[in-house]
């Protein structure tokens, strides 16, 4: 069973946990007139069932991104966690998106998911230069840890954040429930990671509500909105978070990373527009409509 899932979301309580008091003070220091950035993005670009709706009709495999890109202003680019790109593939990438449009690469498993890899300054130079490769298309970028990654392995984080350079915004995602406490991730660890401005993936599955936190590290947070095939339950969460979203950027909260998943991603374009208009109506995001090919939207 994929991380989180359930046969059956009826009966989840999906209130979300109070603020985290340490982020509130975090936050105070970013404060401005302006109101935070919004991206929103899906976890893949290659949906042959998009095709009719935000793709064209007869849209070829290899246009999908260009037409994803002038729907969406960001991604969850999960190729990058099976694989680091070489520079010739993000190029063709590079080519195909808006100026503004950023990637938010998932950290190569060679180093997330195993401790020699963590320890491998090779390898992390390595993924170094795919993210330099990315330019200004570059978003954070965010290591998801497995679910055996404990809190007794604090010592080999804080050895990997070490080698890390403040130079690429980087995202933690644990799902260890080791590391949460009262909804909050633990005030030690948040405490150094906003002294590092690394921020803390917000996982939000039906499944895993112990994962759920509200703590923020960095100027930036990234969520990850898992749905469940339009359940009503789905619009209730988003609009949940869009109004959560507009208080954190009234405090100062910089940018926001809403990644849509739905199963199999086929309603995630659905899910996404939902999404678009909660935050635009409750957190001013000023998002663009999706561009849909024929009048089905949800």
């Amino acid at each position: 069973m994929e991380f989180g899932k359930l046969h059956s979301v009826d009966g989840v309580n999906w209130d979300l946990p109070s603020d985290d008091p340490l982020a509130s003070v975090y936050l105070e220091k970013f404060k401005t007139s302006s109101s935070a950035k919004f991206y929103i993005g899906t976890p893949a670009w290659g949906h042959k069932e998009w095709i009719g709706k935000i793709y064209p009709e007869k849209t070829k495999a290899a246009d999908f991104l260009s037409y994803y890109s002038r729907n969406f202003n960001t991604i969850e680019l999960n190729t990058s966690h099976y694989r680091i790109p070489t520079a010739e593939q993000t190029q063709k990438w590079l080519a195909q998106v808006g100026t503004d449009f950023v990637f938010c690469p998932k950290l190569y498993q060679g180093i997330s998911h195993s401790e020699q890899g963590m320890l491998d300054k090779k390898l992390l130079a390595e993924w170094f230069e795919f993210l330099k490769n990315l330019g200004t298309h570059r978003g954070p970028c965010f290591a998801q840890f497995p679910p055996h990654f404990d809190y007794s392995k604090k010592s080999l984080l804080f050895y990997f954040l070490q080698q890390w350079t403040d130079d690429f915004e980087l995202a933690l995602e644990f799902r260890h429930p080791s590391w949460f406490q009262n909804g909050c991730v633990l005030p030690a660890l948040t405490k150094y990671l906003q002294s590092r401005g690394i921020g803390l993936v917000i996982t939000d599955v039906a499944g895993r509500r112990d994962v759920l936190h509200v703590s923020i590290s960095a100027p930036f947070t990234m969520l990850r909105f898992i749905g469940n095939d339009l359940h009503l339950s789905d619009r209730q969460r988003s609009q949940d978070w869009a109004v959560r979203l507009s208080s954190w950027s009234q405090q100062g909260l910089q940018k926001v990373f809403f990644l849509v998943h739905e199963p199999d991603d086929i309603l995630a374009p659905e899910m996404a527009q939902i999404v678009i208009q909660q935050l635009n109506e409750e957190a001013d995001a000023q998002l663009n409509p999706l561009q849909w090919c024929a009048a089905t939207l949800v």
